[in-house]
C-alpha cells in the first residue's frame, strides 16, 4: 500500500497505514524457562549500523528496571532488587547490535513480559518469559546429586556394599 498524501486524505486507510508502521518496530518472542534455569532474552538490531554511544533499556512488565545500558555504561542505579546480581549482557556484542541479557537462577516469579527499547532507532523487542516448575524427575536427581555430593561417606559405603554383595555370588 502506497502511504502518501492520497492515503491520508482517505482517513479509513490511517489504521492500516499506522500499522505497516509499528510492524518493523516492535517484536515478540516466546520464551519458556524452568524454576532454576539460566536464561538469554535476546534483543538485537541488525538492520541499521550501532551508534557509538549505545543506550538501551530492559523492562519487565513495562514498570521495573531489569537492565540499563546508557552512553556504552551499565547502570545498575534503578535496578529492580529482584533482577540484582542475576542479570549480565555481552558488551562485546554491542557493537554487533547484539543487546541480548541472561537472566539467571530463574524464579517462578520472573515470567511475564520483557521488553528492550532501542531508543536511537526506535525499535522495542518484546519477550514473553514462560516459566514452569521445576520437573519432578529433575528435582529428584538433584536431590541425588546434592547427597552424594554432600556425604560422600555415604557413597564409599554404597560402593563397599555393593562389593560385598558381588563377592557372595561369585
Amino acid at each position: 500500500m502506497d502511504c502518501r498524501l492520497g492515503c491520508w486524505t482517505g482517513l479509513k486507510h490511517l489504521p492500516v497505514c499506522v500499522l505497516l508502521l509499528l510492524i518493523n518496530t516492535v517484536s515478540l518472542q516466546e520464551i519458556e524457562a524452568v524454576v532454576g534455569d539460566n536464561i538469554i532474552l535476546p534483543c538485537s538490531n541488525s538492520d541499521e549500523a550501532p551508534q557509538d554511544k549505545v543506550t538501551v533499556f530492559w523492562r519487565f512488565r513495562d514498570s521495573r528496571t531489569v537492565y540499563d545500558i546508557i552512553n556504552n555504561k551499565v547502570l545498575f542505579d534503578e535496578q529492580d532488587t529482584s533482577f540484582r546480581h542475576r542479570v549480565e549482557s555481552f558488551p562485546a556484542e554491542w557493537t554487533k547490535g547484539n543487546f541480548s541479557i541472561t537472566l539467571s537462577s530463574v524464579q517462578k516469579a520472573d515470567g511475564g513480559l520483557y521488553t528492550c527499547f532501542i531508543p536511537a532507532i526506535n525499535k522495542q523487542t518484546k519477550v514473553q518469559l514462560i516459566v514452569k516448575d521445576f520437573p519432578v524427575s529433575r528435582r529428584i536427581q538433584t536431590l541425588i546429586n546434592q547427597d552424594v555430593k554432600s556425604e560422600p561417606q555415604n557413597l564409599l559405603l554404597f560402593s563397599a556394599a555393593l562389593l560385598g554383595l558381588a563377592l557372595l555370588y561369585v
